[in-house]
């Protein structure tokens, strides 16, 4: 995988420069058969390189992700692009003319944006394999699924077709086909993002952010996201552990684990120990009703958001318009309810947290399925892949507390499988130092 550190460290060594990078990168995107892009402009993206060239070549001050290939989620506007969010409803749309807020940023510090990622249609899928363009492909396996539903996003940057990438996630969908692919993924604290520019499936639960190849680069994505000075995130990255304490999140958090993920999660816990830090187990109040309340949010609001285009028989996947219309017959009453659940879920979250430095739980309690797979056994029961993809992931969005995923092993197949870290609210640099921790020790 190509990391944001070891770029730019080739750049100013003069090893290699934007231009051979981005041209290497963009033959292999053309030959890639994993389908993780939906646009690319290579006009466009080798001016920026030639740009980003004159500017080292000529001593001027450069910023962080200064010749930095970037993917883009194709739910977020990039300027001169158009944005499909991976429907036919949106195929032919006209490119936009600015780019999110974001996205701009990126642009701040110097990023190239290599192109537009594949997404399952309007977000609403943890699989990742319902796309208007054709379902992306995993970089470990390119018959299992990526995840959703930033999937191409997930196997472009494990497949090394970029150094970093933006996705976006409501209920798991920076972190699962981050999980999946094998990369870092980050959930950040709640509006820490602006979203302007960026289609919405749930103003209540969507988040954007950033997904790497490295912890550490991760942070350097969300210093220049946030608009944050350099090393602003990544400050505490690397510095020891010890001393400080980890909740193992225990009962929902443990249920329906395959036995790979079961074995990392204690490996993730002995590596902690022999870091220094004291693991406790420790339960969260009421997680249960929390993770059901944010699932009656996304799909009443998903619902309300494609109300006109469901009603005037606009074009969609079938399989998502079959989850949108779940959302049709959802009382007043259960979705205020629901959403009076959310500072239940921050108050939760936030008094187990007082108590721990971070939580620890994993990613996904399975490694990736086959595309196309809807129902996954385990322990001699089949049960729902989407709701087995999404369950770990999605209480934090209704509490809005930041939450980490970190490659940490495999399994048998060589299939990634990733832990989660949550944090405070606001507390990302913490979760960084954690997750350098986990990183260093897999």
């Amino acid at each position: 995988m190509l990391t944001i550190a070891a770029l730019a460290s080739a750049y100013r060594t003069r090893q290699t420069t934007p231009s051979a990078t981005l041209r290497d990168l963009l033959d292999r995107i053309a030959a890639s058969p994993l389908n993780s892009f939906i646009s690319v402009d290579p006009e466009t993206v080798m001016r920026q390189a030639a740009n980003a060239d004159a500017a080292f070549a000529g001593g001027a001050p450069v910023g962080a992700l200064h010749g930095i290939p970037v993917a883009v989620k194709d739910l977020i506007d990039v300027a001169g692009m158009r944005t499909t969010m991976g429907s036919q409803q949106y195929a032919n749309q006209a490119s936009a003319e600015r780019d999110a807020q974001v996205v701009a940023r990126l642009r701040a510090e110097g990023a190239i944006i290599v192109g537009k990622t594949n997404t399952h249609e309007f977000a609403y899928g943890p699989t990742g394999d319902r796309s208007y363009f054709g379902a992306a492909c995993n970089p470990r396996d390119p018959a299992r699924m990526t995840g959703g539903s930033s999937s191409g996003s997930a196997a472009a940057l494990g497949a090394g077709l970029c150094a970093a990438a933006l996705g976006t996630d409501t209920s798991a969908s920076i972190r699962l086909p981050a999980a999946l692919c094998g990369v870092v993924g980050l959930k950040p604290t709640y509006d820490l993002l602006p979203r302007a520019g960026a289609f919405d499936l749930s103003q209540t639960l969507d988040h954007i952010g950033p997904m790497s190849a490295t912890v550490r680069d991760n942070a350097v994505l969300l210093d220049a996201l946030a608009g944050q000075p350099a090393h602003s995130y990544a400050r505490l990255a690397g510095q020891s552990v010890r001393g400080r304490t980890v909740g193992l999140a225990t009962g929902f958090y443990l249920d329906y684990l395959d036995a790979p993920v079961r074995q990392a999660l204690e490996q993730a816990q002995e590596a902690f120990r022999q870091a220094g830090a004291q693991v406790v187990p420790i339960e969260i109040a009421q997680v249960q009703a929390i993770y059901e309340a944010q699932q009656l949010v996304l799909k009443t609001e998903a619902y309300a958001r494609h109300l006109r285009a469901l009603t005037t028989n606009a074009p969609y996947q079938d399989e998502v318009r079959a989850r949108l219309l779940t959302g049709a017959d959802v009382l007043a009453v259960d979705y205020l309810q629901a959403m009076a659940m959310r500072a239940v879920a921050r108050r939760a979250f936030d008094e187990t947290l007082a108590q721990v430095d971070v939580l620890l739980c994993p990613t996904c309690g399975l490694t990736a399925p086959l595309r196309d797979q809807r129902t996954t056994a385990l322990d001699g029961q089949e049960y729902s892949t989407t709701w087995l993809l999404t369950r770990l992931t999605a209480p934090t969005n209704l509490s809005g507390h930041p939450s980490l995923s970190v490659p940490f092993g495999a399994d048998s197949q060589g299939l990634p499988i990733s832990m989660q870290l949550i944090g405070r609210h606001l507390d990302e640099a913490v979760l960084y130092q954690f997750g350098q921790a986990l990183e260093d020790a897999a």
